[in-house]
Order: structure tokens, then C-alpha cells, then sequence
């Protein structure tokens, strides 16, 4: 019995240790072609921009502090931890996150860093309902920067259409997120989902609960876009008007809607960003600058700070 506890100890261990160095080797590999391009940008960066750059920098733990404490809030019903814990646990998921498609990792890598397990199946329900609320806001942001951008866009063609198909998908998501228990009978009538177990703990918060969820991800969206909105101003891109402002919102939800995996995270937000902000500047370089910029502050450094939290990973 005590070798297979050794032996458990080990590999976890070890699993640790690999996380932590292909989370390393990923952004090492992913920024050591591109470092001296994007360091030929900075010297078009005066006093005042590297100011906006280090306001985006201190952002970065409100950003994350904000999931943090709603992490915190939806599974205190199956334990409750300090809001440093989940600080810790939530850049370690950043730091596992890197190593799957979308990062979707970090959704049960949070659950697996915590010390008691018994309630696995709830945690990782409203886990992936804390994340959920966020794809929500996404969607709505970018459907409204869409609608608000219809004369520049594909919509402006078929307005009614595009409206019609962004008004049902709006719909649908409230429906799942605020109706799922209407929603999981049909869902438990899909062979492959009907064992999901953790699917039910989606209906565990009360309507008011969710509300406030979905309150924590609308604030974090708003910080998202400030960052993205002062890394640009940085780099020269001119967002001087609503219009131009909407481009940000728009680049959201399209880079959080490509399915990206570790070689290509950085290579489609920088090609989105290129698409979406070709309209306000000619400067490729300029706008693939500030798309990695706000990469590296806002998933490399919190994923370099998660390293240490890996100790408390257990399989």
C-alpha cells in the first residue's frame, strides 16, 4: 500500500513538473521568433504610451482577481476557500490551461488543485457555469459591436437575417444558463451526455445567484476591453470614435470563438486582429504588437505565475 501511495506521489509529481515545462517551452516557442519584430515596435512608444502599457500591466490582477473571487463565489456552497487560494488555483489553471485546445484545461484543472475532492462532480458544474456566464458576455458584446458596425460588416447585407440568428443564439444561451434544468432533459436524452452527472450541478445556483455570476463577468469584460483599449492606443492604433471602438468587442468574440491549441493561439489572435483593425490602420506590425502585448499580460505572466501553484495538483 505505501509503495503505491509512493508511486502515486511520484507521478504526480512528475505531472507537475511536465505542466509546468510545457507551459514554458509554449510561450518561450511561441514569442522567440517574433521578439525582435515586437521589439521594433516599442521603439515607436513614447513616455506616455509605456504609462498606458504599465496601467494594462497593473490590470492584469484585477482581470483575474475579478474570476478569481467569482470562482470563489460559485463553489462555496461545496467549499469555501480564501480569496487568495483561489487566486493561486486560478493562474495555476491558466498555467495547465495552455497545454489544451482553448484552453479549456483550466475549467477542471481549478477543481483538481483542491485539497478535498468530494463534491468533484458540483465544483466542476459550476465551474464550467462561472465560465460559461463569460462566453455569454463575450457573444452579447461582440453581437452588439456587429449590429452596431451593420454598415461595415457582412450583416449590412442581410440586417434582418444576421439579426434574426443573433437574437436566437442570445435566446439559447440565456435559456441554458438561466433554464437548465428544461434544458438537461433534453440534453440526458443524448447518449454521450446523459452520464454527465456534473451537467445537473449547472441548475445547483438560484436565478439571483446567476445574475451575479453573469454581473462579475460583465465587469471583467469591461476590463478586458480597457486593457485591449490602452495596449492599442499604445501601439498607435487609432480608436477615437464608437465605431472604432466596436472593433474591440468584435475582435473578442471572434478570437474566443476559433478553435485555437497551443501552436496557434498567438498566430490567430494577431491574424483576427489584423482582419478587424485593418479598417483604422495600415500598420500590420503595429496591430499584431499590441494583440501579443495584451497575450503576454494577460496569459503569459499569469501562466508563469501559476508554475508554483502546480504543488497542489493531484490527479
Amino acid at each position: 500500500m505505501n509503495s503505491h501511495k509512493k508511486s502515486y506521489k511520484y507521478i504526480n509529481l512528475l505531472a507537475r513538473i511536465i505542466i509546468g515545462i510545457l507551459a514554458l517551452i509554449y510561450i518561450y516557442f511561441r514569442l522567440k521568433d517574433d521578439v525582435d519584430t515586437h521589439l521594433a515596435s516599442f521603439s515607436v512608444l513614447t513616455t506616455k504610451n509605456y504609462i498606458l502599457l504599465i496601467i494594462t500591466l497593473l490590470l492584469m490582477p484585477v482581470n483575474w482577481g475579478i474570476e478569481a473571487y467569482k470562482w470563489k463565489f460559485v463553489i462555496r456552497k461545496f467549499k469555501n476557500i480564501p480569496f487568495i487560494k483561489a487566486l493561486k488555483h486560478v493562474f495555476a489553471g491558466i498555467t495547465i490551461g495552455l497545454t489544451t485546445p482553448n484552453r479549456i484545461g483550466e475549467i477542471p484543472a481549478r477543481v483538481y488543485l483542491l485539497d478535498n475532492k468530494t463534491h468533484l462532480t458540483g465544483l466542476i458544474g459550476v465551474t464550467f457555469l462561472a465560465s460559461f456566464s463569460q462566453i455569454i458576455i463575450t457573444f452579447l458584446g461582440g453581437f452588439t459591436a456587429i449590429f452596431l458596425l451593420k454598415e461595415k460588416t457582412i450583416i449590412k447585407d442581410h440586417f434582418i437575417l444576421w439579426t434574426i440568428i443573433g437574437s436566437i443564439i442570445t435566446v439559447l444561451l440565456f435559456l441554458v444558463y438561466f433554464y437548465s434544468k428544461i434544458v438537461l432533459t433534453f440534453i440526458q436524452k443524448i447518449p454521450f451526455l446523459n452520464k454527465k452527472k456534473w451537467l445537473e450541478k449547472f441548475s445547483f445556483l438560484s436565478a439571483q445567484e446567476k445574475s451575479t455570476v453573469l454581473f462579475f463577468s460583465l465587469v471583467r469584460y469591461f476590463v478586458f476591453v480597457i486593457q485591449f483599449y490602452l495596449v492599442l492606443t499604445a501601439f498607435h492604433i487609432p480608436i477615437n470614435n464608437v465605431a472604432t471602438f466596436n472593433l474591440i468587442p468584435l475582435f473578442f468574440v471572434i478570437s474566443s470563438f476559433i478553435p485555437t491549441f497551443v501552436i496557434s493561439e498567438i498566430a490567430v489572435r494577431g491574424s483576427v486582429a489584423l482582419v478587424v483593425f485593418s479598417s483604422v490602420s495600415t500598420d500590420s506590425l503595429l496591430i499584431i504588437s499590441a494583440a501579443v502585448s495584451l497575450w503576454i499580460i494577460n496569459v503569459a505572466l499569469p501562466s508563469i505565475i501559476g508554475i508554483s501553484g502546480l504543488k497542489q495538483l493531484k490527479f
